[in-house]
């Protein structure tokens, strides 16, 4: 199976996303197609492909003599994400509960112990972010994978970045005390696995996706 932040096999596609983040694009800005192309690094046939995919995502919308404008967030569209996010990771995780193994929760609890702890020394957003990023696609991919279904998997690889995109647009959701509070909702629900019952990781997963989202929107 492919990796689950594989996502669209397509080129502009996944330099969309890395321009975001690298702030060579912004929310709500407006380009014509030659000058997205440019920062994209893609010739106008690739960049047609591109702009179609990324329209199709709700990323951008296409209007002639006004030309490519980049999506912003509001509140429907983090709703919507969210909730597609909640109903494929509750299902996945009831399936891990019942073949989930010591040895997993003995590696979350130690990686999130390790991350918290580097966390809360650096205190940097910059310094924790690629190890929170990773902790996060190791642990919510858990309750991905166990579908082993490629249709699943390519449809959260793109909420996924999504969802980081969403974090863009507030920095604030992703400091210190808010990634601490996260990993500790992480905990519960490892909590709750360990004693193989999937009701409680269930109702611990919803209120962390709930804290998450309350983060997102209000910090």
């Amino acid at each position: 199976m492919r990796p689950l932040h594989a996502g669209i096999d397509n080129t502009g596609y996944h330099a969309f996303f890395e321009a975001m983040i690298a702030g060579r694009l912004h929310f709500g800005q407006v380009l014509k197609q030659e000058e997205l192309g440019e920062i994209l690094g893609l010739s106008l046939s690739p960049m047609r492909e591109a702009t179609t995919l990324l329209e199709a995502e709700g990323l951008i919308s296409v209007r002639r003599r006004i030309g490519i404008t980049i999506f912003t967030p509001d509140v429907k569209f983090v709703g919507n994400t969210f909730q597609l996010r909640g109903l494929l990771e509750r299902e996945g995780l009831r399936k891990l509960c019942r073949q989930v193994t010591p040895d997993w929760i003995a590696q979350m609890r130690a990686e999130h112990a390790r991350v918290i702890a580097f966390v809360r020394e650096v205190n940097d957003m910059v310094a924790y972010r690629m190890p929170m990023k990773q902790l996060e696609r190791d642990f919510h991919e858990s309750f991905i994978t166990v579908y082993e279904n490629e249709q699943i998997t390519r449809i959260y690889a793109r909420l996924s970045q999504k969802m980081y995109l969403l974090r863009l647009h507030n920095p604030e959701a992703v400091g210190t005390a808010n990634t601490v509070q996260s990993l500790n909702e992480h905990l519960a629900i490892i909590d709750a696995m360990e004693q193989r019952d999937p009701d409680a990781a269930i109702e611990a997963l919803d209120r962390h996706l709930k804290g998450v989202l309350h983060r997102v929107l209000t910090t």
